[in-house]
């Protein structure tokens, strides 16, 4: 892995949030019908009223639709590339010792406005975007781990990582394998999707994607070629690929839902974990952990045949 650092991200599923004024709104309903999860509403004053009912004035009451930041900031954590921390808790002591003064917690919790100067995007001037585009109480330009390393100590998360999974005496080392599942596998046996074979569908602690870019986030936009890949593919995009799987003895795993993921062209386990012999131990440990080789774009062809 280039980077050996690894922030554990806890996955966390919002229900019953108490929400004031449009009190029958679902969470991802929005005021304007144009606006979509996808949308910036951010330093537009167009968008003032998906979050007030009324305009605010400085030092008043800033007229909140909701009266959770949860519900308020309802297009964030929703999707792998919108989640990033959880809210709402109480830190350890130790966390708490080591925040900075600029990072307020708000009644003794993390929040949104622990990080972030939410009226930041009320400024007028462009300039204010382009400084600070995510309004952070931090330097905006820091890498993500190092805004992490404000509040958690960098020497408990150096040097992790998931993909050594042997010992010295090529045992499992059966806590690597809890880092994304949430019991050991049977190497022999199990599969991502087995379709009906001897084995079990692995079970993993999350979204695929999501355990992926705990690390790999600067993979997380438009992967690879500046396109999405992450999606159901095509009948005739599947055809190629279940094809090039029987010309190669080896396996591009679908997600649960049939949609191309990480692991489809990445395999993440180091060589050694599945027995050689297994279509689904292809591409452990090669370069870019990939199924196929990159070279002569082998891994693209493996789906975007030529004929």
């Amino acid at each position: 892995m280039g980077e050996k650092t690894a922030v554990v991200v806890v996955l966390l599923f919002f229900s019953n949030v108490a929400i004031a004024g449009d009190s029958d709104m679902l969470p991802m309903q929005f005021v304007n019908a144009a606006v979509t999860a996808a949308t910036n509403i951010h330093f537009d004053k167009r968008y003032c009223h998906e979050c007030h009912t009324k305009t605010p004035v400085k030092g008043g009451d800033p007229f909140l639709r909701f009266a959770d930041l949860i519900q308020t900031c309802r297009c964030h954590g929703y999707t792998p590339d919108t989640y990033t921390h959880p809210v709402d808790i109480v830190p350890s002591s130790e966390i708490k010792a080591k925040i900075p003064p600029q990072l307020p917690l708000i009644d003794g919790k993390v929040t949104c406005k622990t990080c972030h100067l939410i009226q930041w995007q009320c400024k007028a001037e462009k300039e204010a975007q382009l400084r600070n585009y995510i309004f952070l109480r931090v330097n905006p330009f820091l890498s993500r781990t190092t805004i992490c390393y404000q509040c958690h100590d960098e020497k408990k998360y150096k040097m992790l990582d998931p993909h050594n999974q042997l010992d010295g005496a090529g045992k499992i080392i059966e806590e690597k394998c809890l880092y994304c599942h949430t019991e050991k596998p049977d190497e022999n046996r199990d599969s991502f999707n087995p379709d009906g074979g001897e084995g079990q569908g692995v079970k993993l602690v999350g979204d695929l994607a999501v355990l992926c870019y705990r690390c790999h986030y600067k993979q997380s936009k438009m992967h690879p070629i500046n396109a999405n890949h992450l999606k159901k593919p095509p009948i005739n995009i599947l055809n190629n690929l279940r094809r090039s799987e029987r010309e190669f003895g080896i396996r591009f795993p679908l997600n649960y839902k049939g949609e191309v993921t990480c692991a489809t062209c990445h395999n993440p386990h180091e060589r050694g974990v599945i027995p050689p012999d297994r279509a689904t131990a292809k591409g452990a440990s090669e370069k870019a952990r990939l199924r196929l080789p990159a070279l002569a774009d082998k891994i693209c062809l493996a789906c975007h045949r030529r004929n």
